[in-house]
């Protein structure tokens, strides 16, 4: 019955615990996924905010160039023998005011006739658009959309690739019948990316462009790699005078953006905190079952005292009147044990009262239960044992694994003689203590036989 006892509480605590545990891994873990969205979520909306602010400095800087090339076709269309008479001041006037034009091109009837710079630009004079398939579809959108068109970026006949600002020029606006030729600006994209931070943005996240020839979502990728824009961190439309451009922008994982520590913050907080109060708990608890088995032990031999005992047999007692469970309760006494103190002193009785206890517990049952309960008196339980056979079969048992052979300490020799007598329980019975008299009745009876 104690081995039960203490199998249930065992089983109770690490249940217990077990579930203390897991609710801690719950509730940690949770908070931390929670922190790291937030944290997900914060270099999300940075990222998406330097995209923004890229895309609107693309989108000022081409409108800027783009202007130029507007107010230039202009000039053409009211006054086109003179603007081009004073051709190179008014193109290095434009070029000057310009961000990022490489050149400036005018292209009457739709061959080229007029370039500034004119050094490093030899090439593309005379060039037939119409002659040019890969020049001629967007010049001739431009010109069936009567809007500015951005082409690119393309492989200059010049040499390097850049992107290709077409302007038709009518020269009666607004019916735009009559078409004169093309304005045409060339605009250097490495730099127009460096200038508006596109490239800085590479150096924190993956960086795409796609879009070629103003196709927006259509368009192929012309900077980065496709599978950017899967599932990306942010994405931007650049706005062009017709058509647009796509930005998407991925960013890297947390984990090489913030130190570990800073990602497993809650779980370093979490674990750390619910690990003192659970050492904290456990410290507790022992020292609950230390108090607890000291109140519930004899301190000198580790049996149960008689708290424990008298809690146990009325707890029988319950049962048998209930249930029906029989047992059998014995009261076993050393003889003449104050005799003993006097003769060998105080540590020789303690060593007996050990030593009985010990060779008592090494013959009885495991569900059987032994307590010292007064100075040289001891209780036995014997639980589902009724018969009288069994009875005193176990108490000879007794007797003579205590009389079977002297107590040796030290020097000493002590023989020990014992008592012992039974009540066996009856649903009759009122009260505990009505078996406890009976048992010692029996005791003090085979006593002085």
């Amino acid at each position: 019955m104690k081995l039960l006892l203490f199998l249930n509480r065992k089983v109770t605590l690490f249940s217990a615990l077990i579930s203390s545990v897991l609710l801690i891994v719950f509730v940690v873990e949770e908070l931390h996924t929670k922190q790291y969205i937030y944290l997900k979520n914060q270099v999300s909306r940075q990222a998406k905010e330097e995209l923004a602010i890229v895309r609107a400095k693309l989108e000022a800087a081409i409108h800027s160039d783009i202007f130029i090339a507007n107010s230039l076709a202009t000039l053409i269309t009211v006054n086109p023998r003179t603007t081009l008479n004073e051709w190179s001041p008014i193109a290095e006037e434009l070029y000057r005011d310009s961000s990022y034009i490489r050149s400036l091109g005018v292209a009457p009837d739709d061959v080229v006739e007029y370039v500034f710079p004119l050094k490093g630009n030899e090439r593309a004079i005379g060039l037939n658009f119409k002659r040019a398939p890969e020049r001629w579809p967007g010049i001739n959108m431009a010109r069936e959309i009567e809007n500015i068109f951005i082409a690119g970026p393309v492989a200059l006949v010049q040499g390097g690739d850049a992107f290709i600002v077409r302007m038709p020029t009518f020269l009666d606006p607004p019916t735009n019948r009559i078409y004169w030729g093309s304005v045409s600006l060339v605009i250097d994209n490495e730099a127009l990316f460096y200038g508006t931070g596109l490239y800085k943005l590479k150096e924190s996240y993956q960086v795409a462009v796609r879009g070629r020839h103003s196709l927006g979502s259509e368009g192929e990728v012309f900077l980065g790699y496709l599978d950017t824009f899967v599932e990306p961190t942010a994405i931007e439309t650049v706005t062009l005078p017709y058509g647009s451009w796509q930005i998407a922008i991925k960013g890297q994982s947390l984990e090489s953006i913030f130190p570990w520590y800073r990602i497993n913050l809650l779980r370093i907080i979490g674990y750390s905190f619910f690990g003192l109060a659970l050492l904290s708990l456990i410290v507790i608890y022992r020292l609950y079952v230390t108090a607890t088995r000291r109140s519930l032990e004899d301190e000198l031999t580790k049996l149960p005292n008689r708290r424990y005992f008298m809690f146990t047999l009325k707890t029988l007692f319950l049962k048998g009147h209930k249930k029906g469970e029989k047992f059998t309760l014995l009261n076993l006494d050393l003889e003449k044990f104050k005799a003993i103190n006097d003769t060998y002193g105080h540590s020789v009785g303690d060593f007996v009262l050990k030593e009985v206890a010990r060779r008592v517990a090494t013959v009885l049952r495991s569900n059987d239960i032994v307590a010292r309960v007064g100075g040289d008196e001891y209780l036995i339980l014997l639980p589902r044992t009724f018969k009288k056979q069994d009875i005193h079969f176990i108490m000879n048992k007794v007797l003579y694994s205590i009389n079977r052979k002297p107590f040796l300490y030290e020097n000493c020799t002590i023989h020990v003689a014992t008592s012992i007598g039974y009540a066996r329980f009856n649903s009759k019975m009122k009260s505990v203590d009505e078996l406890l008299h009976q048992a010692d009745r029996s005791m003090y009876y085979n006593k002085h036989k």
